[in-house]
């Protein structure tokens, strides 16, 4: 049976392989958000080092960008997909 599905994503694979790529992108991005606010507070605010709460505070803003690109991409690629597949499964059952 999944056979016989698979075969229905024809030319929406490319969509359904990006898709679950970028959904890993956008999770990897939102786990080093964390890592990075760890580090200001460990090493920009303890020791009143402000330039280091600054350039970790610009990389945290390019990361959440990333990770929002990411989020809309994924988005937008499993939409494709899944209603393509929809479209495909449904005009195979009609033959």
């Amino acid at each position: 049976m999944l056979k016989t599905l698979g075969a229905q994503v024809k030319e929406y694979k490319k969509a359904s392989i990006l898709a679950p790529i970028f959904i890993v992108g956008e999770v990897i991005m939102e786990l080093l958000i964390p890592l990075l606010m760890a580090s200001i507070i460990d090493k920009g605010v303890s020791t009143g080092n402000m330039k280091h709460v600054f350039i970790v505070g610009g990389m945290m803003i390019v990361i959440a960008m990333f990770s929002l690109l990411f989020g809309v991409l994924s988005g937008k690629y499993a939409a494709l997909a899944s209603t393509g597949f929809a479209k495909n499964l449904r005009k195979s059952m009609n033959v």
